[in-house]
């Protein structure tokens, strides 16, 4: 905190932080708390983002958030939670008032802490459907850890025609060694995405799910015979729940974060095929204003603006930012309201937004007409 640090951040989902106990959150916290700093949480959510064997089960996710916000009870911090998002699980998904009630509840939580005192704010995910730091349009990454050991899409297509292989497989997935295919952490993987290009016709616009049902197969079996017929096989994730991220954004405490990195369209990815980085990197914001502001109305300019600006230059306390005001640092996005759009998607991310005109970084000319300069004008902003 003396070096300049704005306050203690933890990844309750993640090494070394899921292994944290209450009494070290609160040491931790109390001590950044004596130089006025924040308190920011990935609150525990998924649980520990490790392999998870079978009657193994997730926390709760609402416990995750209580902690963050009871720390803020405790110690008179102010609290940011970290992608919120909703904290109850609804059966059936896609009943509208059951999820409003469970939005409604989740955002309870954040009011009451409020009304306790807590200085209590959150950031939500535009694209949420791809919400992380990382994307692959290929369904063949879904066994990432036997395709790096075969080579390529194509040597692990023609390792599949293998039965012992297929078998070895399987019971690695059903035991739960792996995260990101692991039935014990989301059963209904095979649904979640649908294929859009593939040299089999018939499997175009359908799930795993989908053709494991018409092809009388498991499901496994269903994904090593799909690429099997062509490794490079392109899914996409499709949802209808848009209108449950306006339910968020515009609750006054809220603000928009895009959980990524800030990368450029010479970034190359070294696997085969390559990952890319998240539609976030690229449109992000863009996609935020269209959405919240002209396509749907939920917002004003001016709310909108202000949970991407002055809201977080006030909340992480950075002196002098975050509004346009005589004396402030010169941190200037031009932008069209008609026009500004993401033009990127799940397939090829790796496209600059639309409706961006100009951009000034501490007063210096970063974007000119849709077009980055090379100004390098940034810096590192310590606690003042």
């Amino acid at each position: 905190m003396i070096e300049g640090c704005r306050g203690v951040t933890v990844g309750r989902d993640y090494d070394p932080g899921i292994w944290a106990e209450w009494d070290e959150l609160i040491a931790c916290a109390k001590a950044s708390a004596k130089y006025d700093g924040i308190y920011a949480s990935h609150s525990l959510r998924t649980g520990h983002r490790k392999p998870r064997r079978p009657g193994e089960h997730p926390p709760v996710k609402l416990n995750g958030v209580l902690e963050a916000l009871n720390i803020g009870r405790e110690t008179g911090m102010p609290i940011q939670v970290s992608h919120l998002g909703v904290l109850y699980d609804i059966v059936p998904g896609d009943n509208r008032v059951l999820m409003k009630a469970a939005i409604d509840a989740t955002l309870n939580l954040i009011d009451e802490a409020i009304v306790d005192g807590v200085e209590a704010d959150f950031d939500t995910i535009p694209h949420h459907l791809t919400g992380g730091i990382g994307t692959s349009p290929w369904l063949v990454h879904s066994l990432r850890p036997w395709l790096a050991i075969a080579g390529s899409p194509e040597q692990l297509a023609n390792a599949l025609r293998m039965p012992d292989f297929r078998k070895e497989i399987t019971e690695s997935i059903c035991a739960g060694k792996h995260y990101s295919l692991n039935p014990n952490i989301n059963p209904k993987w095979a649904a979640s995405r649908v294929i859009v290009e593939c040299t089999e016709s018939s499997f175009i616009e359908k799930t795993v799910s989908k053709i494991a049902i018409e092809s009388k197969v498991d499901e496994l079996v269903a994904l090593y015979n799909i690429l099997q017929t062509d490794p490079y096989t392109k899914v996409v994730r499709r949802g209808d729940d848009d209108w449950a991220k306006m339910e968020f954004y515009k609750h006054p405490n809220a603000m928009i974060g895009v959980d990524t990195f800030a990368v450029d369209d010479s970034r190359q990815s070294r696997s085969n095929p390559p990952t890319y980085p998240n539609q976030n990197s690229f449109g992000g914001f863009p996609c935020y204003l269209r959405r919240a502001v002209r396509e749907t109305g939920t917002m004003t300019i001016q709310e909108a603006v202000h949970k991407i600006t002055g809201s977080p230059a006030k909340k992480f306390k950075l002196i002098d930012r975050g509004l346009l005001k005589p004396g402030f640092y010169a941190d200037i996005a031009v932008w069209d309201p008609e026009t500004i759009t993401d033009t990127g998607d799940q397939i090829e991310p790796r496209k600059y937004p639309k409706g961006v005109n100009y951009v000034l970084v501490n007063g210096a000319l970063v974007v000119d007409r849709n077009a980055h300069t090379g100004s390098l004008s940034g810096k590192v902003l310590y606690r003042e």
